[in-house]
């Protein structure tokens, strides 16, 4: 049987190594991943299925009305990737579905070359980046229906929809086979759970930072999503998903007598979504110090995380170079 369980090579760690980590039951882990995970993935796989149906409406019948569903179909996809991206897991990690999915930055360049060729094996002009240009252009999105009636164009457009839903699809099995390995007698997949699960929850709040500047006079370009004017609807798709995966760190704190710090992470995970959804719909709008508030206090949740919740847990804990703060 395969192990779905990827190993984090931690460079620059901030380590509280202690000799009995905390370790959830089968129960207990198994719960874990069906109330955080197999919903976030269904809700993808549903939206990804949609996205190709919507898709291949708009090149059978080229018409407004379809290519506004199509975007539609988009968002929904778009935002059900980044809750589930928000704390990734097992196979989703293994497999790297976020370069399959989600590669970035856009190159819009090497797309058009792409669909001359019909060649969608290159992961720079795929997934849902190259999808949104399509849909929308360089945020033009009046030109785009004409641009579609191109039969390769729109072609192009189908076959990358149907790749999505294809890896999206890829992982159906492998979160199943993922959840017998968490109700395995062998405990190796129960005891680096938590330290997996946190380090990368960690890691996904560096992202979040990373996609919220703080400087004056910032751009469109500098979000991403601003080709489809959707880039805060997609940061707080992905604080929702972090937010979802936090309550099983929450719940653990409890269950290990540390009420207090588990209603200190609970309220500062409340200030993130309060401060960053105050924002603008359109980010380049939005002023710096409300921008800062927001970007503050993801870096409160997460030193928090990986200082006091490690310490308490007795877990591995650190970042990567590539992490950022």
């Amino acid at each position: 049987m395969k192990r779905y369980f990827l190993g984090l090579s931690i460079a620059c760690a901030s380590v509280v190594a202690q000799a009995e980590p905390s370790v959830p039951d089968a129960a207990w882990s198994q719960a874990w991943l069906d109330a955080a995970y197999q919903p976030r993935h269904a809700v993808l796989t549903q939206s990804a299925d949609a996205l190709m149906r919507s898709v291949d409406l708009v090149c059978a019948q080229t018409n407004a009305h379809n290519l506004e569903q199509a975007r539609q179909t988009w968002l929904a996809t778009s935002k059900a990737w980044r809750a589930l991206d928000a704390a990734p897991a097992g196979p989703m990690v293994l497999e790297r579905m976020g370069r399959k999915i989600d590669f970035r930055p856009t190159r819009p360049d090497d797309i058009e070359v792409a669909i001359q060729t019909g060649d969608v094996s290159n992961a720079a002009t795929r997934g849902l980046p190259a999808i949104e240009y399509l849909l929308w252009g360089n945020a033009q999105p009046k030109v785009q229906l004409a641009k579609l009636k191109q039969p390769a164009r729109c072609a192009y457009l189908s076959k990358t929809a149907q790749q999505v839903a294809s890896h999206a699809h890829f992982l159906d099995q492998p979160w199943q086979t993922y959840r017998i390995e968490l109700g395995a007698e062998n405990p190796f997949f129960r005891e680096n759970l938590l330290s997996e699960h946190i380090n990368l929850l960690l890691s996904s709040m560096g992202s979040l930072q990373k996609r919220m500047p703080t400087a004056d006079g910032v751009k469109p370009e500098q979000f991403a999503e601003w080709r489809s004017g959707s880039s805060h609807a997609q940061f707080m798709a992905q604080v929702g998903g972090m937010n979802l995966a936090l309550q099983a760190v929450v719940q653990r704190l409890r269950e290990e007598g540390s009420a207090q710090l588990a209603d200190q992470v609970s309220v500062e995970m409340q200030q993130v979504q309060k401060r960053c959804e105050s924002l603008p719909q359109n980010l380049a709008q939005s002023a710096a110090k409300a921008r800062m508030a927001c970007h503050q206090a993801i870096t409160d949740l997460r030193a928090r995380v990986q200082v006091q919740v490690g310490e308490k847990l007795d877990l591995t804990l650190g970042f990567t170079e590539g992490d950022g703060d």
